[in-house]
């Protein structure tokens, strides 16, 4: 009789004790997506606050978009790779295509069109 009493008993609290966990489980992945939420919120606030700041933005503009102030000269690394000083040995020999490096691109892409069509096989 003891047994069919535990039985009945375990029957009956057996979806309540399932509910209660998978609530438990639901309410600490809430709690992680809130604190993460709150986390980005705080990331963005920081943002906005940066960008409130004229001294912020005059940098993002020299760095982003170049702008210089009045009076300033700017100058612009083109290759920060180059080395400078003296050229390799056999940098004389380029191969068959020498192409002129000033002038506009369009003469340049011209330059090598023509070179292209006049190789032979």
């Amino acid at each position: 009789m003891l047994f069919v009493v535990i039985l009945m008993a375990f029957i009956v609290l057996a979806p309540t004790l399932r509910a209660y966990v998978s609530v438990q489980e639901e309410s600490r992945d809430l709690a992680a997506q809130i604190a993460a939420t709150q986390e980005r919120n705080a990331q963005l606030q920081a943002q906005i606050d940066q960008w409130n700041d004229p001294v912020y933005i005059q940098s993002q503009a020299r760095d982003r978009l170049g702008f210089v102030m009045p009076g300033e000269t700017p100058y612009r690394v083109v290759d920060p790779e180059t080395v400078t000083g003296e050229e390799p040995a056999g940098a004389d020999d380029q191969g068959p295509v020498s192409v002129p490096p000033t002038g506009p691109w369009y003469l340049t892409v011209w330059d090598s069109v023509q070179v292209a069509g006049e190789v032979e096989d």
